[in-house]
């Protein structure tokens, strides 16, 4: 058991734990598909990610993107019920939070995104009250994640859009002490941003790829909400 997955490390049988990821949508499904499940395994935690499902119908399930609290939340117990062994977590943008997601009233003057943070998914936790529950959300959006290496970022979207424009996007990340802080208004918003200065940049299509260019190391490096994030996941083990 410890040995699945070719150029993985085994691990001890006796330290795997699993985790349930449930995400906001394809982008972010595919970043901890490729970015984060491997490493995690080499600790010994395998992790199993899906999209946040949104609606049934005629007995088919509609996942991605998370248009309100409500059902979020009973897509998250609907798991923990399932898999009554394994943790679960979260991947949900700041930006756009459903305005019934627990704690949002409260945040709404709070000045320091990382306080705005830490209460939403405290008041997440108290709401699911499981304690194989460790919520993350994402500040603001998963692009802020990209402004970690902006040479990595314009390395992979000026080939695709014949231009370079890695001086406006240094300007843009020294106007801020962590890619994570990067504001999140209908133009300021990490990928607004993007979109204005490559129109043809696409979520889905670019982001893993300049994630997977940029290299978990450094992302944890520049981004301490998801550095954090990160630790509490490979302490499941000793957990």
């Amino acid at each position: 058991m410890g040995e699945k997955c070719a150029g993985w490390k085994a691990v001890a049988v006796n330290s795997i734990v699993r985790l349930s990821t449930i995400v906001e949508g394809q982008t972010e499904e595919t970043f901890v598909r490729d970015l984060l499940q491997e490493p995690l395994a080499n600790r010994g935690v395998y992790v199993q990610v899906r999209c946040v499902e949104t609606r049934r119908k005629q007995g088919r399930v509609y996942r991605g993107a998370m248009t309100t609290y409500g059902k979020a939340k009973r897509d998250m117990q609907r798991w923990l019920l399932e898999d009554k062994t394994a943790y679960l977590t979260t991947m949900f943008d700041l930006y756009k939070l459903p305005t019934d997601f627990p704690g949002f009233a409260q945040v709404k003057n709070f000045d320091d995104p990382y306080q705005k943070v830490m209460h939403l998914e405290e008041s997440l936790a108290a709401d699911i009250t499981d304690s194989r529950f460790i919520p993350y959300i994402q500040l603001h959006e998963f692009e802020g994640l990209l402004f970690s290496d902006v040479q990595a970022l314009d390395g992979v979207l000026r080939g695709h859009h014949n231009r370079s424009l890695l001086t406006i996007l240094q300007q843009i990340r020294a106007q801020f002490k962590t890619p994570e802080e990067i504001n999140d208004s209908e133009t300021t918003a990490p990928s607004k941003r993007l979109q204005s200065l490559y129109p043809s940049y696409d979520k889905i299509l670019f982001g893993p790829l300049i994630a997977q260019r940029i290299g978990l190391d450094r992302l944890r490096q520049e981004c301490p909400h998801f550095r954090d994030w990160m630790s509490k996941l490979e302490a499941l083990v000793q957990a």
